[in-house]
């Protein structure tokens, strides 16, 4: 339930009167930013975001049918910019570290090698287990593999691997300990 004062902004807004349209973006641009903040992957983008979340707010505002609808459907203006802007930081970090032009064998061996590379020389045997362990990482379905490189290589979270992915958190979950429990059963199988 909205109370008038935001229903007379709204319908002004929509009619296009700029005082109604600048008081509505002023009196919701500290929500916008507290929202974008709590969903952007990266800091530094905010208040970027939370303008062209402001500026898509009040260019589609006329669309609204319902100033009832207002908190609800900015909400979703929000969720939808900060999923994109966040979709957009992934595909450019992942160009980064090439994941779009490297196969996912490749992707391990580069992580792991950097892992082995920050190790001290006179750790042979470290560096075999690291071989011994991209071994055994290789030979995981691909299902289970890729997540548990982006989680422990990669340091990505469930839920920013979910997305990367385009599944469930529940599903990543799901594969990494799969994959944790089969690599225990081929190491424990080794000794």
């Amino acid at each position: 339930m909205i109370n008038e004062e935001l229903r007379r902004l709204i319908r002004g807004a929509q009619q296009g009167v700029s005082q109604d349209t600048e008081a509505l973006a002023a009196r919701f641009q500290k929500m916008i930013l507290v929202n974008c903040s709590l969903r952007l992957d990266d800091s530094n983008q905010v208040e970027d975001v939370a303008q062209e979340v402001t500026e898509q707010m009040l260019s589609a505002i006329s669309q609204l049918k319902s100033p009832e609808a207002f908190t609800a459907w900015l909400e979703k203006i929000i969720v939808n910019t900060c999923s994109r802007n966040n979709q957009r930081s992934r595909n450019r970090k992942a160009r980064e570290v090439g994941l779009d032009s490297e196969s996912t064998s490749s992707l391990i061996n580069r992580l792991v090698e950097q892992d082995i590379s920050s190790l001290p020389e006179a750790s042979f045997a470290r560096s075999q287990t690291h071989k011994q362990l991209l071994d055994h990482i290789q030979q995981l379905p691909q299902a289970q593999r890729v997540p548990l490189v982006l989680h422990y290589f990669g340091a990505l979270s469930y839920r920013q691997i979910a997305e990367v992915l385009h599944v469930k958190t529940g599903t990543v979950s799901s594969n990494i300990s799969k994959g944790k429990r089969n690599l225990n059963r081929r190491l424990i199988d080794e000794l």
